[in-house]
């Protein structure tokens, strides 16, 4: 046997597979992809410049105690632990600063954009991009993606929900409740 024919005989590797595939890529995926590269870009850009609000300092000083092993004692004046550990675990990665306890938001603003191309089946492929153009372009989004508060959370959090109740009505699986 020679090695043409064992070469030919080994099945490929995983890599082998993944690159040979063919990836289509239409004009849709290309329109997803430029919302969300523009939502990273209105979103992260100059995240540290603008001073930080009331609402801001006592979500980032709760994070920033959390992030120092000072602990998390959650009150009913402030928003749900969520976004204390959150940018805590931004501090954590980033170090403490006002851009690293936006970036969870921001993150959030843009994953808000993509998430909207879940809703295809239930939008159309045209209303989902045009929900998500208008996610992207949005003044609200594009102002509480970069403020540290839990609207962009809540945001994400509700495109789940809604989701997976879509996703419910059309399986009736309870999995998805």
């Amino acid at each position: 046997m020679s090695t043409v024919e064992a070469t030919a005989e080994r099945p490929a590797g995983w890599l082998d597979r993944l690159l040979s595939s063919a990836v289509r890529v239409d004009a849709e995926i290309l329109v997803y992809a430029a919302l969300i590269v523009f939502g990273f870009a209105t979103r992260f850009y100059d995240l540290e410049t603008r001073v930080m609000s009331h609402d801001e300092s006592l979500h980032t000083y709760f994070s920033w105690q959390l992030e120092q092993g000072r602990g998390f004692q959650h009150t009913p004046l402030m928003h749900g632990p969520l976004q204390f550990h959150i940018v805590a675990l931004s501090y954590f990665l980033f170090g403490d600063s006002d851009a690293s306890a936006r970036i969870p938001v921001a993150l959030a603003g843009v994953a808000a954009i993509g998430m909207l191309a879940l809703f295809r089946r239930w939008l159309g492929r045209a209303g989902a991009l045009a929900a998500a153009a208008m996610m992207a372009v949005s003044p609200f989004m594009l102002y509480y993606s970069r403020y540290v508060r839990n609207e962009s959370f809540v945001v994400v959090e509700g495109l789940l929900m809604f989701w997976a109740v879509f996703r419910y009505f059309e399986t009736r699986r309870t999995g998805w409740l």
